[in-house]
């Protein structure tokens, strides 16, 4: 959905409760309409987040959270949300640790599903979101033009672009996909990368992990969740680029941990060739976009802010990155042969 189309307030104040005054602070979120983004199968509905909260389908969610909701208006052209504004711990970068527990609360999560708690019965599910993500960018453009990999920063972090590879991983695209979808699904946030994600404090102190930003909940295979957790909590350099290997490594053992929490005891081959290409599928198309984009003085400065480091390392990153994801679609191609 366009910016335009949606908006997200904080709402603070003070009342007087029973004679005592309180502070308060609740989030208000909005939506307008969006007539390209109109049909509940699409990846990008412009309602879902609206229903999937008024439906109460996420009240009672095991593993992560969402946040509660306090109040909902459809004016069918407008749609509001007011919620609980969940306040993070004292942590504002995440240390790898912190995104192992969070792997292991999502592998929970999409758990719970996969041992028979029914998925909801709603229309406005997404059941294809990756694969109408990565079709949605014209990737094999970028992976083929010379202007991509000739910025200086990039001709010396890359000196020999790895066309072969990314055309393979773009020919294979149909067929990964009719494996993934055909793997038994569970329902999965699909956004679940750091900037939607919340590490919080119970009453008790237990850490939880709340998860916000639901536009895209639908279903996916086991593996999918934390292939983008990853992948997503990597690309704007979220995450500590030099621990990627750990953390992905780390992160993927946690999640089949909370699998096995939540009493899944299935095929671990299954979930990691999901994992391996789904992280592929999802990472690679941006990278060779982003790449092409860094000789752009005014995008140069974008990226430098919204990463907080400087082009030199972004783009260093984002080789180590690539790199990586290239490495798990290889394993992918592997155990998709292996999975027959």
């Amino acid at each position: 959905m366009a910016p335009s189309m949606r908006a997200l307030y904080r709402w603070t104040g003070r009342a007087l409760v029973e004679g005592i005054d309180h502070g308060f602070s609740v989030i208000l979120k909005a939506w307008v309409r969006d007539t390209e983004t109109d049909v509940p199968v699409q990846w990008n509905y412009w309602k879902r987040e609206f229903l999937a909260y008024n439906s109460g389908m996420l009240e009672e969610l095991l593993g992560i959270e969402a946040p509660r909701l306090l109040g909902a208006v459809d004016e069918d052209e407008h749609v509001y949300v007011w919620l609980e504004d969940v306040r993070a711990a004292s942590e504002s970068r995440w240390l790898t640790d912190r995104y192992v527990l969070a792997a292991r609360h999502l592998g929970r999560f999409n758990g719970v599903y996969a041992q028979g708690r029914p998925v909801p019965d709603v229309t406005f599910l997404t059941r294809t979101y990756l694969r109408s993500w990565t079709t949605w960018i014209p990737w094999l453009d970028s992976v083929r033009s010379p202007a991509t990999w000739s910025d200086p920063l990039v001709a010396v972090a890359i000196p020999s672009p790895p066309i072969a590879r990314l055309e393979r991983l773009h020919s294979m695209i149909a067929p990964l996909f009719d494996r993934l979808e055909a793997l038994p699904q569970t329902l999965a946030h699909l956004d679940a990368w750091r900037a939607n994600l919340i590490g919080s404090r119970r009453a008790s102190g237990d850490l939880r992990t709340v998860a916000i930003d639901w536009s895209f909940v639908g279903t996916a295979p086991l593996g999918q969740e934390v292939a983008i957790l990853v992948g997503g909590s990597h690309i704007w350099l979220d995450a500590e680029p030099d621990e990627l290997g750990t953390m992905s490594e780390r992160s993927f053992a946690a999640y089949v941990d909370g699998l096995r929490d939540a009493g899944w005891r299935g095929d671990g081959r299954a979930v990691r060739f999901a994992y391996a290409a789904s992280a592929a599928l999802y990472m690679v198309p941006p990278l060779p976009f982003w790449f092409a984009r860094i000789a752009d003085p005014a995008r140069r400065e974008w990226l430098e802010r919204k990463c907080r480091r400087d082009a030199h390392e972004v783009v260093r990153a984002w080789t180590l990155l690539l790199d990586h994801m290239l490495g798990l679609a290889d394993e992918a191609y592997a155990l998709a042969d292996r999975l027959d």
